[in-house]
């Protein structure tokens, strides 16, 4: 009896013992296939916007042919002009090196009376009056013609950068959509993947796009506005040095001020930490990170504090580059000290742990 007790014991250990790494190993096997499930989806996402790109590009490309036609027919059009007003011109010019104006000022001295001497003043001032706007024709026509010439030889410029643009963006997408589907052709999960991929593409389009608009745009406002508010209030004002005043402002009170801006930014959250700020936010289904620096941008005349954006992400999928620099050319994202206090200019901003500091210069 004892001898069955303790064979059935040592049966027990020994499954333990080949049942207890099979669950490890188990999990360490799902995961890999979880992470190639999300990476092709992430892919999925990048092949939609990079093909958005494309095809603006493209279109991009036929309006500047059709401006550079346009522009070449002004041209000609312009010559003739231009050939039309150099004649009088010239012929005004050569009177005048010919000495035939001096000429018609003699006459001035044959008249015999008084009343005859103002008919042939104004005679001359009419002569005068036609030599000036022959002169201005000529000039004004010319510096047209150069404008039109400078304009044709931008947009052919433009048209060569949105090629060659249109070219490396449409090789990144073959090859981005070359290896989805042979990594898809391999895959057991492939039908799955293809739906998980249409699924999110259409959520974007639909929902995620116009909320990220949405933020952008309150965003863009609240940044304008932003100097106007920490210059009322003292406590974000370091006025030790008159002439270089310093704003800092913590991550707390940036996004209270943000949340009473607007009611669509009460659940968007900024975090600045050292050297970059990451912003997150929630609406219904929809998560959102977005991630960027302040950054100096100096100009002749003020300089302004910018918020570069370095990443997006639309619920846990990141956006392509594409995406970023299509948002960042329809909302300006930061603040210029000097529109709302003239006689202040920004010299330097940086992000600390938890704060922002702006250092400004007064400027007389």
């Amino acid at each position: 009896m004892r001898y069955k007790f303790l064979a059935m014991m040592l049966s027990i250990l020994l499954m333990m013992q080949l049942t207890l790494p099979l669950h490890p190993a188990l999990a360490e096997e799902k995961q890999p296939g979880v992470d190639e499930a999300k990476e092709l989806v992430q892919k999925g996402l990048t092949i939609f916007e990079i093909d958005k790109e494309v095809n603006r590009l493209n279109e991009q490309d036929a309006k500047i042919v059709l401006q550079i036609k346009q522009n070449e027919q002004d041209i000609t059009k312009q010559n003739s002009q231009v050939d039309s007003t150099r004649k009088h011109a010239g012929n005004v010019m050569r009177a005048y090196y010919t000495g035939d104006r001096d000429s018609i000022w003699m006459l001035l001295f044959s008249v015999r009376s008084f009343a005859d001497a103002l008919r042939m003043f104004e005679y001359l001032q009419m002569i005068i009056s036609n030599d000036h706007r022959a002169l201005a024709a000529f000039t004004d026509s010319f510096n047209k013609l150069k404008s039109l010439q400078k304009e044709l030889e931008t947009s052919r410029a433009d048209l060569q950068k949105t090629k060659d643009n249109y070219l490396g963006q449409r090789e990144r997408l073959v090859k981005l959509q070359d290896e989805l589907d042979k990594q898809l052709a391999v895959s057991a999960q492939a039908g799955v993947i293809q739906e998980q991929i249409k699924s999110l593409n259409d959520q974007w389009k639909s929902e995620g796009v116009p909320l990220f608009r949405e933020y952008l745009k309150n965003l863009s406002a609240a940044f304008r506005e932003l100097p106007q508010y920490v210059t009322k209030e003292n406590k974000f004002m370091d006025l030790s040095s008159i002439k270089n005043p310093v704003i800092t402002i913590s991550d707390t009170d940036f996004n209270a001020y943000l949340h009473g801006k607007n009611e669509s930014l009460q659940n968007l959250n900024f975090q600045f930490t050292d050297g970059s700020i990451i912003a997150k936010g929630q609406k219904d289904q929809i998560q959102m990170t977005i991630e960027g620096r302040f950054l100096l941008k100096e100009n002749p005349d003020m300089n302004e504090v910018r918020f570069a954006v370095d990443k997006l992400e639309f619920n846990g999928f990141q956006l392509p580059d594409t995406t970023i620099e299509d948002f960042s050319k329809e909302f300006q994202l930061g603040f210029i000290p000097q529109k709302i206090v003239s006689y202040l200019d920004v010299v330097s901003v940086e992000t600390k742990n938890g704060t922002a500091v702006v250092k400004l210069k007064l400027s007389l």
